[in-house]
């Protein structure tokens, strides 16, 4: 039976795999890999190096448009609730980390879509 269950398992898995490959990192994890990046938006000079991983993470989950828009969208809804920060700082971590993306300002008027 035990065996079953998890053939059953492997094959839902299987069946569901491309629609799962194609979804946006989930907002939770957007918001774990950006963290360490709030005291960056907020003012200080440098990001922290755990900033630096988590952008260059989030990165390479974002490959789709929808990803980006996704990403986009968590980080809309998220970034103000910190408090004031400013959007302007946000391109800067992929500068200052070396990241080869173009990251926009976002603060809550930010057309995702674009």
């Amino acid at each position: 039976m035990f065996k079953l269950i998890n053939i059953l398992t492997i094959l839902v898995l299987l069946t569901f795999s491309s629609e799962i490959a194609d979804a946006a990192p989930p907002c939770q994890e957007v918001i774990v890999s950006i963290t360490p990046c709030l005291s960056f938006i907020k003012g200080q000079p440098d990001p922290a190096p755990g900033c630096c991983s988590g952008a260059k993470g989030l990165a390479k989950q974002a490959n789709t448009k929808l990803d980006r828009q996704g990403i986009c969208e968590c980080l809309k809804g998220v970034l103000p609730k910190i408090g004031p920060y400013d959007p302007k700082r946000i391109p800067l971590i992929a500068q200052k980390c070396g990241i080869n993306t173009l990251i926009p300002p976002i603060s809550a008027t930010t057309d995702c879509t674009k």
